[in-house]
C-alpha cells in the first residue's frame, strides 16, 4: 500500500516512471512563492526575534541604544514560555486516558468507543503522538501557532507465527509531526486549514533517503539525477541567520509536500480539459521537480495538516503567542539590565580626567598595578579622577524587578518563586491566589482552542486512518464525538455533582440505581468498560433459573433464621431454668444452713437443761444428806 504524508516512508507510488505536467510544477511554486512572500513580509523578523529572546541568542539588532554595549537577554521570557507549555502539558496529559470517545446516540453498540479509546491511547503512545504533541504546544507558544502533520506508516513488527517461531509484518502506524511556522505556507486569504486554496511543508532532508524512495519506487527519477540543494531559506531555527543559507557541502536536498487542490487535468487518469479543482498531494524536490502527484488517498478527504491558535487573533490564521504577549516587557526588561551592566562597568574600571599640555608626548594612561605616570608638573594638577553617581544603580535594580514583573503580568504566567522584595505581590497570600487565578482565567482560553482545534482533530483523523488502513483492528464506524481535556473537566464538574446527589439518595430509592450508572458512564477511567460491564450486571435482570436459586437461596434463608430463632428461645428458656433452680438451690442452702444453726442451739439448750437437772439432782441429795444429820425430836 502506499503511504502519505511522509518522505520517509516506504511503499510504491502510483506516480513511479510516468512524466509530469510541467504546468502542475509551476501551479505548485508560483502558489508556495506567493505565500511565502506574504507570510515573511509580516511574520520573518518577528519570529526571528520571539526566537532570540527565547534561546538568549544576540543579534546586533537587538540593540536598543547606540551606545549600548551588554548583550546580555534576561530569561524572564523564556521562563514564561517554559511555564505556560508545562501548564498545557499538565492540563492534557496529567491523566492515563487524556482523551474520551462517545459513540453516537443512534449507534446502540456504545462499547466499541471505549475499545477504540483504549487502543488508539495504547497507538498512540508506541507511535510518541504525546511527545510530538508537547512540542507543538512549544512551538504554539512561541510563534502563536502550533502545526502538526499526521502521517501514515507501514511500521516493522515482530509478531509469532503459527509454529512459534518470530515473523517480522508489517503494521499501521499513524504518528505526528511537529511543523515550524516558517516551514509552513498556507493560502495566504484562508483562516482555516481546512478552507485554504493548499497548504504545504517546506523542509530539508538528507539526500540519500529522498534518493533510496527514488530507487525503490516511492518517488519518480529525477531528470539528470538528483543533486543537492542551494539557496537561502527564511527558516531559521535561531533567529541569527546562521542557517539560512544551505550549501552544497550539507548534502540535503529542499522537499515541499503540497496538500490542496489543483485542476483535475493536471493529474493522472484525469481529462486534459477537466478545469475542476480535485484534492491533491503533490511532492516536489528542490523547486524543479516533482517526485510523486496524486488525488488524495484519503476517505474522507481531509488534510494531514492540524493547527490551533495560542492566543485567538480574529480574522487571521497566525495567532498570538507568549512570545508575542510578553515581547515588550521583556526588551524594557533587557534595556534596564543592560543599562545597568553598562553604568556598572563606568563605576568599577578606572577613568582620568588629564591636562594634555603638561603630558609627555604619547603617554600611556592605562591603569595597572605599580604603573608610573610622567607629567610636568604635580600629578594632582596634572590628573584627576572621573567618577559617576552610582545612586543611580539602586534605582535600576528596583525597575528591573517591576519589569519582570509586567513580563509575568502579559504572559499570565505569574511565578510564585519570585523572590520576596522584587514582586510585592508575592508576598501575601491573597496576591498569590490573584496571580493563580489570573492564569488559569488566561490558559482557559488557550485550552479551548488546543482542545477544538488540535486535540479533538488529531484524534478524530488518526482513527479515520486507522480505520481506512487497518480495519481489522478499527472495524469502520465514522460517527463518533471526542473529547479531549477540556471535556474532560467538564465530565469532572459533572462528576463531582453526581456524587453529591448520590450521598442524598437512599440506596433503596431507583435514582441511587440511576445515578451511580452515570457516573460510570461519564468516567474517564481506563476501566471504564469493566465498571460498566459491572454495573449492567448488577442492573440485568436474573434468568429464570437464578430466579430459582433465589427463592431456594430466600427459603433456606428464612428456615436458617427461623432455626436460628428457635434456638435462641430455647437456649433462654433453659437459662431461665438454670437461673430458677440456681435460686431453688441458692434458698435449700440457705434453708439447711438455718437448720443446722437450730440444731445447735437447739443442743445447747438441751446441754443447759441437763445441767440444770443436775444441779437440782444436786441440790435434792445435798438436803436430804441434811435431813440425815439432824436429830429425831420426839413430841
Amino acid at each position: 500500500m502506499n503511504n502519505y504524508g511522509d518522505n520517509d516512508s516506504q511503499g510504491k507510488s502510483e506516480s513511479g516512471g510516468m512524466t509530469f505536467d510541467a504546468n502542475l510544477l509551476n501551479w505548485v511554486t508560483s502558489k508556495c512563492k506567493h505565500a511565502r512572500d506574504v507570510r515573511d513580509q509580516k511574520y520573518a523578523r518577528r519570529w526571528d526575534e520571539y526566537t532570540r529572546l527565547w534561546r538568549g541568542f544576540w543579534k546586533g539588532e537587538d540593540k536598543n541604544t547606540a551606545s549600548e554595549r551588554s548583550k546580555l537577554i534576561t530569561p524572564a521570557l523564556q521562563q514564561a514560555i517554559e511555564m505556560s507549555v508545562a501548564e498545557i502539558e499538565e492540563a492534557v496529559f496529567s491523566r492515563t486516558a487524556w482523551f474520551d470517545i462517545d459513540d453516537d446516540m443512534r449507534d446502540e453498540m456504545k462499547d466499541d468507543a471505549i475499545a477504540y479509546r483504549d487502543q488508539l491511547l495504547e497507538d498512540f503512545e508506541l507511535a510518541s503522538v504525546p511527545e510530538s504533541a508537547a512540542q507543538v504546544f512549544l512551538l504554539g507558544a512561541i510563534y502563536g501557532t502550533g502545526i502538526g502533520k499526521l502521517n501514515v506508516r507501514e511500521n516493522p513488527e515482530l509478531a509469532v507465527g503459527p509454529d512459534g517461531q518470530p515473523v517480522e509484518s508489517e503494521e499501521i502506524q499513524v504518528t505526528l509531526d511537529p511543523v515550524r511556522p516558517d516551514e509552513f505556507l498556507i493560502d495566504p486569504s484562508a483562516l482555516k486549514i481546512d478552507d485554504a486554496l493548499f497548504c504545504a511543508h517546506e523542509f530539508i532532508r538528507p539526500l540519500h533517503t529522498i534518493q533510496k524512495k527514488i530507487d525503490s519506487g516511492v518517488y519518480k527519477e529525477v531528470a539528470g539525477g538528483l543533486r543537492p540543494y542551494t539557496g537561502t531559506r527564511t527558516g531559521d531555527s535561531t533567529g541569527t541567520d546562521e542557517t539560512t543559507s544551505v550549501r552544497v557541502e550539507d548534502n540535503g536536498v529542499l522537499i515541499t509536500e503540497y496538500h490542496g487542490k489543483v485542476p483535475a487535468k493536471y493529474l493522472k487518469g484525469k481529462k486534459k480539459d477537466d478545469e475542476e479543482l480535485v484534492e491533491a498531494i503533490i511532492t516536489v524536490v528542490n523547486e524543479s521537480d516533482i517526485l510523486r502527484a496524486q488525488a488524495t488517498p484519503f476517505r474522507m478527504k481531509d488534510r494531514a495538516f492540524i493547527a490551533y491558535q495560542h492566543d485567538t487573533v480574529p480574522g487571521e490564521f497566525w495567532g498570538r503567542g507568549v512570545a508575542e504577549k510578553g515581547y515588550n516587557p521583556q526588551k524594557a526588561l533587557d534595556a534596564e539590565v543592560r543599562a545597568r551592566i553598562d553604568a556598572l562597568a563606568l563605576i568599577t574600571a578606572p577613568m582620568m580626567g588629564a591636562d594634555m599640555g603638561r603630558l609627555p608626548r604619547n603617554p600611556d594612561l592605562r591603569i595597572r598595578p605599580g604603573k608610573i605616570l610622567f607629567t610636568r608638573g604635580r600629578p594632582s594638577e596634572v590628573l584627576e579622577p572621573v567618577g559617576f553617581n552610582p545612586q543611580a544603580l539602586a534605582l535600576t535594580f528596583q525597575q528591573s524587578g517591576d519589569m519582570e514583573r509586567m513580563v509575568q503580568m502579559a504572559t499570565g504566567s505569574m511565578d510564585s518563586a519570585t523572590p520576596i522584595g522584587m514582586n510585592g505581590r508575592n508576598e501575601t497570600m491573597g496576591g498569590m491566589s490573584m496571580m493563580q487565578t489570573g492564569f488559569l482565567k488566561r490558559s482557559k482560553r488557550t485550552m479551548q482552542n488546543i482542545e477544538r482545534q488540535f486535540l479533538q482533530p488529531l484524534v478524530r483523523r488518526s482513527l479515520w486512518r486507522y480505520m481506512q488502513f487497518d480495519p481489522e483492528r478499527y472495524p469502520v464506524d465514522m460517527k463518533f464525538l471526542v473529547r479531549a481535556s477540556m471535556g474532560i473537566m467538564a465530565k469532572e464538574v459533572e462528576m463531582s455533582q453526581l456524587n453529591q446527589m448520590l450521598g442524598y439518595t437512599p440506596p433503596e430509592s431507583p435514582a441511587h440505581a440511576i445515578i451511580l450508572k452515570a457516573i460510570f458512564e461519564n468516567t474517564a477511567s481506563s476501566e471504564k468498560a469493566e465498571l460498566k460491564a459491572a454495573m449492567d450486571a448488577m442492573s440485568a435482570p436474573p434468568s429464570p433459573e437464578e430466579q430459582k436459586m433465589q427463592q431456594m437461596m430466600q427459603q433456606l434463608q428464612l428456615a436458617m433464621q427461623q432455626a436460628t430463632v428457635q434456638k435462641e428461645q430455647a437456649e433462654a428458656m433453659k437459662a431461665q431454668a438454670e437461673a430458677i433452680l440456681a435460686q431453688a438451690k441458692a434458698k435449700r442452702e440457705m434453708v439447711l444452713a438455718d437448720l443446722e444453726d437450730d440444731k445447735v442451739e437447739i443442743a445447747a439448750a438441751n446441754v443447759a437443761v441437763q445441767a440444770e437437772h443436775a444441779r437440782i439432782d444436786r441440790e435434792y441429795i445435798n438436803v436430804d444428806r441434811e435431813k440425815a444429820k439432824r436429830p429425831t425430836t420426839k413430841k
